[in-house]
């Protein structure tokens, strides 16, 4: 069921203040890619460079991921309850209070899901993108009320999943609600509506926001180019033997074995976990457990109903109440060890998200399971679930590019959008609402932080050196594409004819990434291991666009530039500042309950400007707080370091 805007907002202030870094490394929670969003310092002062000397931000444009939500679908806890059931019939638990303590637990995140809505934004998730949209909002000010006083309108899109609309919903209203609602009637109609009221301002656009299936969210299929580009993406990663040799690889190394027999006898018992191993107990996600080889939800023999959902009733109907996530897939199983643990991590990094859900006759704990597990053990989970990200939708292998070219039309999107912009459109703003199916893929096509290195290209890995790993490559789903995670892309213009090319001024681009400002690093880092697009001056973090057309994209999409890259302007000129911020001198709510500090945000005057090219973005980011302290209501800190023996 749908969750109401603006719902569930107490309890999340907490969540906003933590401060920038990625969450493992502070307190050994582990996350993966469920890390729930951290609004960074630098997005809490307004701290953001000024556009270069001459220019004024004219234009942005953003890709983000929803929020926090629940399960995605009826399928870990499904196992997890038909393992237990078992095990409570064969004497596989450890004790009595081990097995009411497990299923009760099992049984509420069920229930909580169920009221929530399977794939549906929690409470965090809401709350995280308001608060986005209104940063967006006071960051770029003087953008918005001037296009607020011209008319001007903004697009918005969404893959045309629930949850991304839902996210891009909440963002609006973050938006409209620090803007005045300047701008709340003032957008692009769409010709396909994600929906009716909240969500009919949001366009449908899946070929460039849910690019990696053939079926789009809402049954269709694609077709043209962009059904033949997920088409080819599919059978790349089902066939690939590189990739599903890592994956095996990685999913049965001791490490992987060792960490999830610790972690499962603290309720099952030896015997019983070995009997999952040895192949006498296994679970498909069906009404009888067994499994359902041709994955049509009938019984192979009997042709009886077997579709397994999280509350009794007859499926279909079920699915046209609660939608088609409250059954789950039938060939999703456990058949190892190493698959019930991970599905337990998987239900533990989940409850980190559902903080407002976790309340009432459907509380759950499952941060106690993982109260003894060590910070390195935990990694090894965080491990395994993020080989799979990194594989099939990030970075993957040296020498393909099939994970990520997949994201070159959402790419070719972003530069059009500003060409049209540049060419007298009256196109303000452009926010984009997706996936982490989208965020991974587009970051290791742009080169963005985290996402620059790829893994050996092994067919038959003998060592943790063969594959991707944590101790040599530094992509982590709980950074590059944690909850609400964004890419935002600002673009300052200049009137006039650039003496050193004789055309108009060439639009200048910085990124924000999760609303920090960085580097573009180019494509070409995935083999070079080196920046290949150049700023327009050392320590600056704007580009032309001329220069981010020739480092960015796959071969064959980048366009060779002869312009320089560099830009020069006369000393003494002032420059037209952007970034607003709050604009004023009184303490700012940032939209997610957090107070801003006095005076951080006010709009710099001609004098805070830099006066030479060379100063421009070399000082624009706010050292990162030492420690990030992880106080969200009910987030446990886990995974202590156990004592030396």
């Amino acid at each position: 069921m749908r969750r109401a805007l603006g719902s569930g907002v107490a309890g999340v202030a907490a969540l906003a203040m933590l401060a920038t870094g990625t969450a493992h490394a502070a307190n050994g929670t582990y996350y993966s890619s469920k890390q729930p969003y951290i609004v960074p310092q630098q997005a809490l002062d307004m701290s953001y460079s000024a556009a270069p000397e001459g220019y004024t931000i004219t234009y942005t444009e953003m890709l983000a991921r929803h929020g926090s939500r629940g399960l995605s679908s009826y399928k870990y806890d499904a196992l997890l309850k038909l393992m237990g059931q078992t095990a409570s019939e064969v004497g596989g638990f450890v004790s009595e209070e081990a097995e009411q303590a497990f299923m009760a637990n099992v049984q509420a995140i069920i229930d909580a899901n169920v009221e929530n809505g399977y794939g549906m934004l929690t409470g965090q998730g809401a709350t995280q993108h308001q608060g986005i949209g209104s940063r967006a909002y006071q960051r770029n000010k003087q953008l918005f009320d001037q296009a607020a006083a011209d008319g001007e309108t903004i697009e918005y899109e969404s893959s045309g999943e629930a949850r991304a609309t839902e996210s891009g919903e909440n963002f609006k209203k973050g938006f409209d609600q620090a803007s005045g609602n300047t701008l709340s009637d003032s957008y692009e109609t769409p010709t396909d509506p994600a929906g009716e009221g909240d969500a009919a301002p949001f366009q449908k656009s899946p070929d460039t926001l849910y690019f990696h299936k053939t079926d789009n969210p809402d049954g269709s299929e694609k077709t043209g180019e962009a059904a033949d580009i997920a088409s080819h993406y599919e059978n790349f990663v089902e066939n690939d033997e590189t990739i599903a040799n890592a994956e095996d690889y990685i999913e049965n190394v001791d490490a992987s074995v060792t960490v999830s027999y610790d972690l499962l006898s603290q309720i099952f018992t030896e015997d019983f976990l070995e009997k999952v191993d040895d192949g006498t107990y296994s679970w498909y996600n069906t009404t009888t457990g067994a499994e359902d080889a041709d994955e049509d939800g009938h019984d192979d023999v009997t042709g009886e109903d077997i579709r397994n959902c999280a509350i009794a009733g007859d499926p279909d109907e079920l699915m046209a109440q609660y939608g088609e996530d409250i059954c789950g897939e039938t060939g999703k199983h456990i058949t190892s060890v190493v698959d019930a643990a991970m599905d337990l991590y998987n239900l533990y990094i989940i409850a980190a998200d559902m903080q407002e859900e976790n309340i009432g006759d459907h509380t759950f704990d499952f941060d106690q399971y993982f109260k003894t597990i060590s910070p390195e053990d935990g990694d090894v989970f965080a491990w395994i679930l993020d080989m799979e990200d990194f594989y099939e939708k990030g970075p993957s292998y040296a020498g393909q590019d099939e994970t990520y070219r997949i994201a070159q039309p959402l790419l070719d999107d972003f530069f059009n959008s500003i060409d049209e912009r540049v060419a007298g459109g009256t196109t303000a703003a452009t926010f984009r609402f997706a996936h982490a199916e989208t965020i991974m893929p587009f970051a290791a096509l742009i080169g963005a932080p985290g996402s620059t290195q790829q893994a050996p290209a092994v067919a038959d890995p003998q060592t943790d050196a063969d594959v991707y790993n944590y101790q040599n490559n530094e992509w982590r789903g709980e950074s590059v594409t944690p909850m609400a995670a964004n890419i935002q892309w600002d673009v300052a213009t200049r009137d006039g004819i650039d003496p050193e090319t004789g055309k108009a001024y060439t639009p200048l681009v910085r990124m924000l990434y999760n609303e920090e400002e960085v580097a573009f690093g180019g494509t070409n880092t995935l083999t070079r291991g080196l920046s290949s697009c150049t700023p327009v001056a050392e320590g600056s973090t704007w580009y032309k666009e001329s220069e981010l057309k020739s480092c960015l994209g796959v071969d064959g999409k980048r366009i060779p530039s002869t312009e320089e890259p560099t830009i020069t302007v006369d000393t003494g000129t002032s420059g037209d500042q952007q970034q607003d911020g709050n604009a004023g001198d009184q303490s700012q709510n940032t939209g997610d309950g957090v107070t801003g500090p006095l005076d951080s945000t006010k709009k710099p005057t001609a004098a805070d400007q830099p006066k030479t090219i060379a100063k421009t973005g070399s000082a624009m980011i706010v050292p990162a707080v030492a420690a990030v302290v992880l106080i969200a209501a009910g987030v446990t800190l886990v995974f202590v370091r156990r004592a030396k023996r």
